[in-house]
């Protein structure tokens, strides 16, 4: 190289970082400037304490609340100072490191690390440049999907930086190779066996804190009945002849979904009766679905570091922290348990073990009629795999299995939704068809629609809110899905159906400050396993492929061997994106950052800043520290027999499910009282709880049965300070 270019190139690895530097300040500055911007990402306290670390001031507002001064030159001093110690911290490991500097002296590779800042650099620089496109825009949408999108945008600009940051102080040439054994330092069976042994220590860590966060919502009365506790009352119920059933409702619960996997918890149920032994075991499906991706990754790539880091993005995932604990506080789905079995689907059928295939599927479609739609859909994409397979008669048994599993899938989810679900219903058709509004009623509108008015339903699709989801959903695995379209195709049907979900809001809004129903509640559980099963076959892409040399029109012209792609079209891409996708090994590292980043800012677990905050509803504080209601309830509970049949409100119900019946009290009205108010004839007790978050009634006059039914019913002597109050009917 002669003096020129190494003056031209070390001028270019230094504006690189500067002009990084400028770009990441620039989108830090708006992220915490703008009110709107900063509302989505943390609560203000979290607010404060982050502007004060980026050099803002606080000044004292005359109309209260908080105003700070946060200028430009403050934020880009400290990046700049980051990168710096970056650049340092490398160039010191060059001159010390002999090996290092005759690598960089001697290698044809051109070095990665001066450009590994690109991919954070033209993120952000995108994202700030459609900030100051969306206000000329002549509708709003664009601004409202970018404040909708900022805590999901934020942390994956996060995620590039840190990503450009290790990669510059790693070598990630020297280490690309030993992405497939691990550290070389270590013993080769210690690095076979270490990057499991990790990833079983943080899907324990991250097991025993979600039945932690889930057994202190519990005793401290937050968990809602009709959508976590009556699962386990159904299993009371079973085992005591009063049939698959809650009281919430007349009728046997198959009227609401075919979703009967819970029942395999009865045996245990039998041993140890308690809500909590559910909230156990979903916990531990939803952390142990990491060991399935692991040996998923592994098979495609054959790399162990890979594996552990997409299993760790995993646990780090956002949208599957949702089926946790949903943003209403809803802690028990069923839908976990399936979930684990739809990966165990997986993992099973490219091992080519049938019959445990077959099992799981199973599994997966008991857990709930919409999964039988996403076990057809992966059952047709692995026959359309077999296709690439040689011909013999292994792949005609497997062409005939996966067939069978696609028609078994398909036939199962028509037969629930047009005739066992009705059959338990009345006639009634399904009761989620209203959740597609104005779109139709009962599946035969929705159908009607889509083949007479086609353009209303891409109307609902092709939206703002549309692009939302795809974002929050594939954005924390780090966009690696994309890179298997065939099998991320599995989902389409299940994403199409979430897309047309209207939850009382215009679908083609997704303002700030309405949270679409997708991540944030538990429709979208089914869709998480084709994601990762997408993203663990796109990791095997990831290494760099050579060009081919194609004859084209009498030239010859470098194709990209994977796509057929003209190489000078695909080169400013791959330049881009040349230090994420060096290797299997540091894409999924990058997917695991992009999972913590988005994580920090929506999850509201501990990784998440929410969990910590004073004065988030979702801090640790506020929800997860027994206040009064939960010390004063034992002394209810001491005033109501086993034996008497109990109407009360939400979060109370919870603890009532083993009492002869247990039914609602609220303003809803139910089939249990004939669609009446008040409660069923039958009911001996009303316990009120009159200090919940939803609670109309705060003493003993709001009480419609004290006003208008004083013959029937006494109130007894209160014992909690007028946090409860409990109705005895009257002999």
């Amino acid at each position: 190289m002669t003096t020129r270019q190494t003056g031209t190139a070390s001028l270019r690895h230094l504006l690189l970082p500067a002009v990084s530097s400028l770009v990441w300040s620039l989108q830090i500055w708006i992220l915490l400037n703008d009110r709107q911007l900063s509302n989505q990402l943390w609560p203000g306290d979290i607010q404060a304490s982050v502007v004060s670390l980026f050099g803002g001031s606080w000044i004292p507002s005359v109309i209260g609340g908080r105003r700070f001064q946060l200028p430009f030159t403050a934020i880009l001093l400290r990046v700049a100072a980051v990168v710096g110690i970056c650049l340092f911290v490398r160039l010191l490991r060059s001159r010390l490191s002999p090996s290092a500097r005759k690598q960089l002296d001697h290698t044809q590779k051109s070095p990665i690390w001066p450009t590994a800042l690109f991919p954070a650099a033209g993120f952000s620089a995108g994202w700030s440049l459609l900030w100051f496109v969306a206000p000329f825009l002549p509708a709003d949408s664009l601004s409202n999907l970018l404040i909708a999108a900022a805590p999901t945008t934020a942390g994956i600009s996060s995620a590039l930086a840190a990503y450009g940051c290790l990669t510059i102080l790693t070598d990630p040439n020297s280490t690309a190779s030993s992405d497939s054994s691990g550290t070389r330092s270590l013993p080769r069976k210690l690095t076979h066996v270490a990057p499991l042994l990790l990833l079983v220590t943080a899907a324990l860590l991250w097991q025993n804190t979600s039945f932690w966060m889930n057994r202190q919502l519990y005793h401290g009365l937050l968990v809602p009945h009709g959508d976590s506790a009556m699962y386990e009352e159904h299993l009371w119920n079973v085992w005591h002849g009063k049939g698959f059933r809650s009281y919430l409702d007349q009728g046997l619960f198959l009227g609401e979904h075919i979703q009967v996997i819970h029942l395999l918890l009865l045996p245990l149920h039998m041993l140890w009766p308690h809500y909590l032994l559910l909230e156990w075991f979903a916990s531990a499906c939803l952390a142990a679905s990491a060991f399935p991706i692991y040996s998923i990754t592994l098979r495609h790539t054959g790399c162990r570091r890979a594996a552990f880091w997409l299993g760790l993005a995993w646990l780090l995932f956002t949208p599957m922290h949702f089926l946790d604990i949903a943003i209403d506080l809803k802690t028990l789905r069923p839908s976990c348990y399936g979930l684990f079995a739809l990966f165990l689907f997986i993992d099973q059928a490219e091992r080519g073990n049938r019959v445990r295939a077959a099992l799981c599927c199973l599994l997966a479609m008991l857990t709930q009629e919409d999964f039988a739609l996403i076990t057809g859909s992966i059952s047709a994409v692995f026959f359309l795999l077999e296709q690439d397979r040689e011909q013999n008669s292994e792949r005609t048994r497997q062409r005939l299995f996966t067939a069978a599993l696609t028609c078994g899938s398909i036939a199962w989810v028509l037969l629930a939704v047009l005739l066992v679900i009705p059959a338990f219903r009345g006639g009634e058709v399904v009761h989620y068809s209203r959740y597609f509004g104005d779109l139709g009623r009962s599946p035969s509108e929705l159908l009607r629609a889509a083949f007479t008015e086609p353009g209303r339903i891409a109307s609902v699709f092709f939206s703002s809110r549309t692009l939302l989801y795809l974002l929050l959903l594939t954005g924390p695995v780090g966009f690696l899905c994309w890179r298997s379209p065939l099998r991320l195709a599995a989902g389409l049907a299940t994403f199409l159906m979430l897309s047309l979900i209207q939850l009382g809001s215009t679908p083609s809004e997704s303002t700030a400050a309405e949270l679409p129903p997708v991540p944030f509640h538990h429709f979208h559980a089914p869709l998480l396993p084709v994601l990762f099963w997408a993203a663990a076959a796109g990791l095997k892409h990831c290494a760099p492929r050579p060009a081919t040399t194609h004859r084209r029109g009498g030239l010859d012209m470098q194709v990209h061997r994977q796509s057929g792609i003209p190489a000078h079209l695909l080169s400013p891409v791959r330049s881009l994106f040349q230090p994420i996708l060096l290797s299997p090994g540091h894409a999924a590292m990058f997917a695991c950052l992009c999972a913590a980043g988005t994580a920090l800012t929506s999850s509201l677990m501990p990784c998440g800043t929410a969990f910590w905050s004073a004065e988030s509803p979702f801090g640790w504080r506020q929800l997860y520290v027994p206040g009064p209601r939960a010390r004063e309830f034992p002394k209810v509970l001491a005033q109501i027999p086993l034996s008497a049949r109990v109407a009360s409100t939400d979060f109370v119900h919870t603890r009532l499910t083993h009492c002869e019946r247990s039914y609602d009290y609220s303003d809803y009205l139910r089939a249990a009282n004939n669609y009446r108010p008040g409660v069923p004839a039958d009911t001996d007790y009303i316990v009120i709880d009159t200090s919940h978050r939803y609670s109309t009634i705060r003493t003993a006059i709001d009480v419609r049965e004290l006003r208008e039914e004083p013959e029937h019913w006494e109130l007894l002597p209160d014992e909690t300070n007028g946090l409860f109050l409990i109705l005895r009917r009257r002999q």
